[in-house]
Formats: C-alpha cells, sequence, structure tokens
C-alpha cells in the first residue's frame, strides 16, 4: 500500500500526527500508541513535514528519507500510517493544508484529530492560519515527553494562552482535561508516557559515534547508518 492511500475511504476516527521526525524515535511512537489507546482512535497517520517553516534545514535528513524512516518504524504496527501527502504537496509544510486535505475525503459521520506536543502548541499563534485550525478539527496536545503528566499549573498555563491567542471563549472544563468551546473543536489535554528523548539528541549521539538502538527501532538505526545521516 503507497502511503496515504486509505485516506480516499477514511476510518472514522483518526488523528494526524506531523512533524519533522528528524529522526523518528520511540518516543513519536509511545505517544502515539498512548493516544491510540486513550481516544479509542482507529488510525493515526504519521505525517512527515517536506519544507517545515519552522525549522532549520541544515541538519535536517531529505523528505523521503524522514518519510522511510518513519514507515521503517511503523512496521508492525497495523494502526500507524506513514502518510506522504506534504512531501507530494509543492511549497512549505502548514498544517491548514494537511488538515483541509483530510476533511475533504472524510466521511460525514468521521471524527479528525490533531496531534502536538506541548511546547509546539505554545507556539502555535505563529503558524500559518493558525486559526482557522481549530473549527477544522479538535486538538490533541500532548504532555512534555520528560514528566508524562499535565500539573495542575501547566493546564491553567495552556487555557490562559488559548484564551488570549485563539479565543476567550474557550473554557476548561470541570476536571481541566479539555477546553471547551461554543462554536469550534475541543482541545484535550493528554498526558503520555514520557520517554525523555528528543532528535536533536539523537542527531548528537550519531555525530559523537555512540549507539542509538535504545531510541530508534533497529531497521531505522541500520538505514540511518547506510545512509551517513547526521554525521
Amino acid at each position: 500500500m503507497k502511503p496515504c492511500e486509505r485516506e480516499k475511504n477514511p476510518a472514522r476516527r483518526i488523528a494526524l500526527f506531523g512533524g519533522t521526525f528528524n529522526p523518528i524515535h520511540r518516543g513519536h511512537l509511545q505517544a502515539a500508541l498512548d493516544v491510540l489507546a486513550q481516544f479509542r482512535l482507529e488510525l493515526i497517520y504519521f505525517i512527515p513535514s517536506a519544507l517545515p517553516p519552522h525549522k532549520r534545514q541544515g541538519q535536517l535528513a531529505s523528505a523521503r528519507e524522514r518519510l522511510t524512516m518513519v514507515e521503517l518504524a511503523l512496521s508492525g504496527h497495523a494502526r500507524l500510517l506513514a502518510c506522504d501527502v506534504e512531501i507530494q504537496r509543492q511549497g512549505p509544510s502548514y498544517s491548514i493544508d494537511t488538515v483541509r486535505h483530510f476533511q475533504e475525503a472524510a466521511s460525514p459521520d468521521g471524527r479528525i484529530y490533531f496531534m502536538v506536543g506541548l511546547d509546539a502548541f505554545m507556539e502555535i499563534h505563529t503558524w500559518r492560519a493558525f486559526d482557522l485550525l481549530f473549527a477544522e478539527a479538535a486538538f490533541i496536545v500532548m504532555s512534555r515527553p520528560g514528566s508524562g503528566q499535565w500539573t495542575p499549573e501547566m493546564r491553567r498555563q495552556v487555557a490562559s494562552y488559548v484564551q488570549q491567542r485563539i479565543s476567550p471563549a474557550y473554557r476548561l472544563d470541570d476536571e481541566a482535561k479539555y477546553l471547551a468551546h461554543p462554536a469550534l473543536h475541543e482541545i484535550h489535554l493528554a498526558s503520555v508516557t514520557p520517554v525523555a528523548v528528543a532528535s536533536s539528541q539523537i542527531r548528537d549521539l550519531i555525530r559523537q559515534g555512540r549507539s542509538i538502538t535504545s531510541w530508534v527501532a533497529p531497521a531505522v538505526a541500520e538505514y540511518i547508518a547506510q545512509r551517513g545521516l547526521y554525521r
């Protein structure tokens, strides 16, 4: 099956997990598995960005190499799929275009979530047409990799940010698990299993000639070595 082929007949409950995945690591995979279970999703699409507008290009593997690494990492996980929609599209990768792409193929009773880490979410006001995203899809904001849990203070900070930057009509529910809005989609605050690793740390290990097998799938480590990536 080609990446994203199933979008033409999508599952009813899916999530879109975008990122550079430079490279994809066990933290990405664990977060997806946690969200898959918590939200009873049918599929999660991993969507490598072709030209991420917020990233420096110096240490960025090619889009095709990053897509291949995602495919290798997801092998054996039937409900986690690699998607090349942003690679096929020309120009910079904007989330609003990707979400609308999936909405056009969604069934009337479908449900689309957009997954994003906490740190990236707290910069969402810098994204292109960020305010329109919340009319298109519900958000799943994942806790920081190092802690894994939301503290009351973190929830208040997110709520304040959302009200100031997105819409003052957003309100935390009584259990502070999500923010609701009378017209826009909700913003869920999801705790994921802590895996204290970042792609930048893996790239540093590679430059130092150290093993990365604790942090990436064996097939991904082999591919990186074969291609000489990040050296």
